[in-house]
Formats: structure tokens, C-alpha cells, sequence
């Protein structure tokens, strides 16, 4: 862990981050050298994603702060949502409020003066460069090794045909027979659609193609195991696709693309999934902007891979062939503060026509699966409210008026409701949902919510929601 001697600092009892600079300038995207001299630029804290955390008693590992036993120091830690820093980072709090100032533009003199004015510390210049060189370390600055670093994995990533498995043995199993464990035990957990059963119910290969699309949720797996079961169940029943298109989300898009396609085949711990290349490309196209920002786009993303490794567990096990279309749905803010609906826009326009032809044109059965979440509530999601079990009934409601209008395949009455609260509770499948709809207008008649559940992130007193949903002809 990286520490410094200046005592610790807690969050707020409001839920605000003591590190929250809403006046702060814009973090440089220039790659520096480190700074030598104290009055040299510090490289920038690169875009990372801080966990709160707290020692544990015997102090040699970490544990959820709100485990009161012989809990420890709180700590940060810090992970590359792009995967680019092969380890995470722990820093105490004094040490990443101290890292929150390297913007690029500061040098060590700089941020030593403006933390000990905001903290009433006595930081000295070199104890921010000492730093430095710890995060430069584990490429976590946008410092000219971090640059060197970003070039090489980009580059051999793009001659990949194979998208590896990144999340594998982090949120799900890498071990083939124990995924398949866990898997079948999403279906008999408690709320699963076969909860409380000794083995999952058998489920007859379906008898027409019913179904054509679906929702599940993209949360941890060892979370949201059960909601995915209900998606997974209505799948195996009712739908005999050979082509499956999973509209994930862009968690990180560097290009701002509304649609990220990838033409990579996926590696799942249980084998390969094929891409349908020459229709990733064409949609490519379709989508504009670089392909090569797409398949970075892809690259350390999970909403994708999830359902990749799911849909080959179980078809593996029914002996059924398949093949997918893996595309990352960006943002609707751009279009929240323009005061536009993403329907109108042109490459949604031409992307929807171009998927929909080229699906049917290749003479498959085919299903749409939106790999998405609802909301996104709580400090750890930058609102100041801090969530608990008194707030997850009026989340729920709201999510049902987002929910309901796609239930009723109506998906310009569900984007009037996230424009009502400028999405304000961070739903992140709007893009996605509405791309579905689009897709299959005209062919799906019919929507069902199957299943609806909330995480509560205790520690940093946030939610997160997902549902399961079906939509057939």
C-alpha cells in the first residue's frame, strides 16, 4: 500500500468525496516524462476507478468497511476499468487525495501547496514526486511509460483474430467445470425460476422461434446470477437462433461512438464463439467513426463477454450451434443536452436498417439480447445522496416507468421518460433498448418483464439495478 504519514481522512457524512473538485481544470491527455524537478508538470492521474476499502485486522488483506469487527485504516483502491495496469493499486486516502491533483498541468511545488492548503498538511514537493513514481509504476498516469505500454497492448490486441476471455476468474470461473456449476446454480438460487431445487428444471428444446429478443443483465455474475437465469430459461424455450446480436454497453469509449462493432471471434473458458465477421463489418461501417477506437472499445469490456460465455454454457450442453454480433452501445447524453432523441439521428437510423437487412438477408434465425443495467444511484456514481434499503422502493418505481413503455414495445415513450429526468439515475441501456426495438419493429408484438432486482453497494452506499426481460412475435 502506498502511504502517507499525514493521518487519515473519511468521506463526507454526506456521501460528497472529500476528493471532489468540481473547479479542478480539465485533466491533460498529454503523456509526460515524470517530473525530475520539483517545479516540473506531473504526469495526470490517468481515468481510474477508486473502491473504497478497509484494512483487515490482521493487516495483510482488505475487506468491506462495512465489516465493523476489527476493521482497519480505510484505503483506496484503485483499478484500470481498460485493463491496461495489470494490478491494482492501494493507496491510503491521504495518498489518493494527494494523486487526485496530478492534472498534467501542476508541478510537485503546485500540488504540495494546494494540499496542504486543503487539508491543512505539511506534504513536502518530493513526497508528491515519491508518489508519482509509485503510480508511474503501475501505470496509473498518463506518463510517457504508460504511453509506450498503451501503443504496444493496442497493437497486439489489433492483430488478435481472438478476443481473450478478460474476465475470466475474476467474475466468473476460468475453470470449465466449476463455471458450468456455477452457472447451473444461478438457476436454483434463491429467486432463480427454479429456486430451491436440487438440479435445474429441464427445459425442452423449443418447438418454433418465438422469441426474438431479450434483456439480461450485464451486473457481476456472482450477483445478478438469478435474473440471469430468467433471461436464459425464456431463450432456451422459446428461441432456436443461430445468431445472436448482444447490444452490450461502452463502459469506456474512446471514440464516443453511438455503436461499437467488433469482428473478433470471443474465447470463453468453454470455447471459442464465433463473430459473423462479414456482417460486423459491414455494421462497421455503418456505425462510421474508426473501427479501430471500436475494437479497443472492446477490448476490456464485460457486457459482451458475459453473454458470450453464458449462451455458450448452455448451448454447449443442448448441442445447438452459434454465432454472435458483438456491439458496444455508447452514451444518450449528447443527445439529453441537445434535446434530440438518438432515433432521429442518422447512423442510429442507418445502423438499425443496415442490422436488420443484413440479419435477414443471411437466412438464420436470429435473436436481439440487450446486455444492460438500469440504474446507477449513490455516491459511487457521483450523486451526493447516500442510498440505503429506504431508497431501493423509489428506484424500483423508477425504473418501471422506463421499464413499462418498453414492455409495450413503445420506445419513444420510454426515451420521453428518461428525457423527463435527463437521466438523472444513470440508466445505462437506454441506447441499447432502443436499438432492440428499432431492430425488431414490426416482428415483435409481445414484451414481459420476467424479473427485476437491486444491489445495494453497502460500502460506498450505492445501488445498482437490472431486469430480465422477453420480447416474442
Amino acid at each position: 500500500m502506498v502511504e502517507l504519514a499525514l493521518g487519515i481522512t473519511r468521506l463526507s457524512e454526506q456521501g460528497e468525496s472529500i476528493f471532489d473538485d468540481p473547479d479542478d481544470d480539465v485533466p491533460s491527455e498529454v503523456f509526460l516524462p515524470l517530473a525530475k524537478e520539483t517545479t516540473d508538470p506531473i504526469p495526470a492521474l490517468r481515468d481510474v476507478e477508486p473502491k473504497i476499502a478497509a484494512v483487515a485486522p490482521d493487516g495483510k488483506g482488505l475487506q468491506d468497511p462495512s465489516d465493523d469487527e476489527g476493521a482497519g485504516n480505510t484505503v483506496v483502491v484503485l483499478q484500470d476499468p481498460e485493463g491496461l495496469a495489470p494490478k491494482a493499486v492501494v493507496l491510503s486516502t491521504m495518498a489518493y487525495a494527494l494523486a487526485t491533483l496530478f492534472n498534467g498541468r501542476r508541478s510537485a511545488e503546485e500540488v504540495a501547496k494546494l494540499f496542504n492548503e486543503r487539508y491543512r498538511q505539511e506534504l513536502k514537493p518530493t513526497q508528491a514526486l515519491e508518489l508519482q513514481v509509485e503510480l508511474d509504476k503501475s501505470l496509473f498516469l498518463q506518463s510517457r511509460r504508460f504511453e509506450h505500454t498503451f501503443k504496444r497492448q493496442l497493437h497486439e490486441y489489433l492483430e488478435l483474430d481472438i478476443r481473450p476471455a478478460t474476465h475470466a476468474g475474476v467474475a466468473y470461473p476460468a475453470d470449465p467445470d466449476a463455471l458450468k456449476q456455477t452457472i447451473a446454480g444461478f438457476f436454483t438460487a434463491p429467486d432463480g425460476p427454479d429456486e430451491g431445487a436440487d438440479k435445474p428444471a429441464e427445459i425442452p428444446a423449443p418447438t418454433a422461434h418465438t422469441l426474438l429478443a431479450a434483456v439480461a443483465p450485464h451486473i457481476d455474475l456472482r450477483v445478478g446470477g438469478a435474473t440471469y437465469a430468467h433471461a436464459y430459461k425464456e431463450i432456451l424455450a422459446h428461441s432456436e437462433a443461430e445468431i445472436f446480436v448482444i447490444f452490450g454497453v461502452a463502459h469506456q469509449n474512446p471514440g464516443d461512438l453511438l455503436f461499437n462493432v467488433s469482428t473478433k471471434n470471443f474465447d470463453t473458458p468453454l470455447g471459442l464463439v464465433t463473430t459473423e465477421k462479414e456482417i460486423a463489418l459491414k455494421l462497421q461501417g455503418a456505425a462510421g467513426g474508426d473501427p479501430v477506437l471500436a475494437e479497443l472499445a472492446n477490448r476490456g469490456e464485460f457486457s459482451v463477454e458475459f453473454q458470450a460465455v453464458l449462451l455458450t454454457a448452455m448451448m454447449q450442453e443442448r448441442n445447438r450451434k452459434f454465432s454472435i454480433i458483438p456491439v458496444l452501445c455508447g452514451s444518450v447524453e449528447r443527445f439529453l443536452a441537445d434535446d434530440t432523441n438518438p432515433m432521429d439521428a442518422k447512423v442510429f437510423k442507418n445502423f438499425c436498417k443496415t442490422l436488420r437487412t443484413e440479419l435477414d438477408k443471411s437466412g438464420k434465425k436470429w435473436c436481439v439480447l440487450c446486455s444492460v443495467d438500469m440504474s446507477h444511484v449513490g455516491p459511487e456514481f457521483n450523486h451526493s445522496t447516500m442510498v440505503g434499503e429506504r431508497l431501493l422502493p423509489a428506484i424500483r418505481r423508477g425504473d418501471m416507468k422506463i421499464l413499462q413503455p418498453v414492455e409495450l414495445l413503445d420506445a419513444r415513450a420510454m426515451f420521453r421518460e428518461v428525457e423527463r429526468t435527463q437521466n438523472s439515475r444513470h440508466v445505462d441501456g437506454v441506447l441499447a433498448m432502443l436499438a432492440m426495438l428499432t431492430v425488431c419493429d414490426g416482428l415483435i408484438h409481445t414484451g414481459r418483464l420476467l424479473h427485476y432486482d437491486q444491489m445495494l453497494k453497502k460500502n460506498s452506499h450505492s445501488a445498482v439495478s437490472y431486469a430480465a426481460m422477453a420480447f416474442s412475435a
